[in-house]
């Protein structure tokens, strides 16, 4: 779990850097992530693949194809063509797939800062939203001591909302002014955590939920944290979804990755000079 954390906070400050200029806009920072991503993408394909080997065997899957178009009335040469077609096929797969391999881990660790930035945003100013903390099993028994510190920012709406049986408390949080604001969590009288919640803006990495296992923090890095905790086994934020348009037409974030990151491979294969 900590080569986990330490892995996944190297990449978040460095999507810290790279988005910091562009967090007014964030169509303008999906564009500046799709242009990088689909950089190095392409030059760990072209490093991970026998780049004369790839352009023969792609050549000789075009010629197979026009060779069908050719002999569409010879059943027999067709069989054939499409015998070789079959094995270009396979051919081609074996040289591109240790190319997939490779760029496994750096797309998950790209896909986990993205969502997080994009999926949702920060609260503002009048919304609200419900936090949840949950208790360990072991102090289940002590929901009803579960209190919270609200600073200036926040109001209480209403809540806590406790249930003995999932050992979870609740809150209504309306924002009263933007900021980063501190909750400090008390249980039987003691300390039992703090907490930020965003409502500054800008695209910092957000979760709904704190993720205890090593394989969901690293797919979900923004997962959230109680800072000193003791007695408390996480929390979760209902988030606002964030809705970007990219000239004027609403998308999701990842459909907008996958158009945008495409459109610029597609336009950095010939500068990069990698075959695919």
């Amino acid at each position: 779990m900590p080569l986990v954390q330490r892995i996944t906070g190297v990449v978040s400050m460095l999507f810290d850097l790279l988005l910091a200029p562009f967090t007014p806009l964030p169509w303008l920072a999906m564009v500046v992530v799709c242009v990088i991503t689909a950089a190095w993408a392409l030059q760990l394909f072209k490093w991970a693949t026998p780049q004369t080997m790839l352009n023969a065997t792609r050549d000789r899957l075009i010629g197979h194809i026009y060779e069908m178009g050719l002999y569409q009335d010879h059943l027999r040469v067709l069989a054939r063509i499409q015998g070789r077609l079959a094995l270009a096929n396979l051919r081609y797969l074996s040289l591109t797939l240790p190319a997939l391999l490779v760029m496994i881990p750096p797309m998950i660790l790209t896909l986990g800062q993205i969502e997080g930035r994009f999926a949702q945003r920060p609260l503002q100013k009048g919304e609200e939203t419900v936090l949840t903390v949950y208790l360990a099993d072991a102090y289940r028994n002590q929901v009803s001591t579960v209190e919270v510190g609200i600073p200036a920012g926040l109001e209480v709406t209403a809540g806590p909302v406790r249930n003995q049986h999932t050992g979870t408390v609740s809150w209504r949080l309306q924002v009263l002014e933007p900021g980063r604001h501190e909750l400090a969590f008390r249980r039987a009288g003691q300390g039992a955590g703090r907490f930020t919640l965003e409502a500054a803006g800008g695209l910092p990495l957000l979760h709904r939920r704190t993720e205890n296992s090593a394989w969901k923090s690293l797919l979900y890095p923004g997962s959230l944290v109680i800072r000193e905790a003791h007695g408390l086994d996480g929390i979760s934020v209902q988030w606002p979804k964030r809705h970007t348009r990219y000239l004027g037409l609403p998308l999701p974030w990842l459909p907008a990755f996958m158009i945008l990151s495409l459109l610029a491979g597609l336009g950095l294969k010939k500068p990069l000079r990698v075959s695919l």
